[in-house]
């Protein structure tokens, strides 16, 4: 986007006697170094014409202009906005025009169009601020369609985020419970097989006794078929 030069500063330019003037000199000197596209020289003769007269707006809008086209855009606002205070109409609105520019280089849409308009509420019929009104609407169109699809696209990413977290979520339960059951079946089992040798060891006890009193029986047995017997010997 191209920044706005006024009529009158290339009148100036173009017409004062460097030698007559070190205000109009040191504008002359920035102008030429400006068209050369030598733009930090040009900043500093228009910091310096500012100096000399500090109430003037056009160094500060030149120093706007140089800014813009060393790609400083904040610095031009700056200018820019101290150009209005001081200026008149054509200079407010060609200021408000060129902040627009620098805004809409800086993407910032919305402040661009705002700035697009109060020129022209200034010089209605000015080409350029229309064409570049209707452009800031344009791109502020676009960006409000890429960020609604952002926007969109974000949200669908985030529900399946979510459905992703909750199926594993539901898995990692299913697991746990599995590993619980899993664990509950074998600690029954242990009790189990804890009670079956306990059983066992009360049967083997019960054996045992019953055994010992077979045996007693059989030795009493034993012992009365041997008195028995020697009782029936001859003496």
């Amino acid at each position: 986007m191209n920044t706005k030069m006024l009529l009158f500063f290339l009148i100036v330019s173009f017409t004062a006697n460097a030698s007559a003037d070190e205000y109009r000199s040191e504008v002359n000197e920035g102008y030429e170094y400006y068209k050369n596209g030598e733009y930090d020289k040009a900043t500093e003769n228009y910091r310096q014409a500012g100096i000399i007269k500090p109430d003037k707006a056009l160094p500060n809008f030149g120093k706007g202009a140089a800014l813009y086209r060393s790609n400083d855009f904040e610095g031009a606002d700056r200018e820019y906005s101290i150009a209005i205070d001081k200026g008149d109409d054509k200079i407010k609105a060609d200021a408000y025009y060129n902040i627009g520019n620098a805004s809409y280089k800086s993407e910032r849409y919305e402040d661009a169009i705002k700035l697009y308009i109060n020129a022209l509420k200034i010089n209605p019929g000015d080409e350029d601020y229309k064409h570049n009104l209707e452009m800031a609407l344009l791109k502020q169109q676009l960006q409000q369609q890429q960020q609604n699809q952002d926007e969109s696209q974000n949200q669908k990413e985030q529900k399946q985020q979510d459905k992703k977290e909750k199926d594993q979520k539901e898995q990692d339960q299913k697991q746990d419970q599995k590993q619980a059951d899993s664990e509950k079946k074998e600690q029954q089992q242990q009790r189990q097989s804890a009670d079956e040798q306990q059983m066992s060891e009360d049967d083997a006890k019960n054996l045992l006794s019953r055994f010992e009193e077979d045996e007693k029986e059989i030795q009493k047995r034993l012992k009365q078929v041997n008195i028995g017997r020697s009782s029936g010997h001859d003496w």
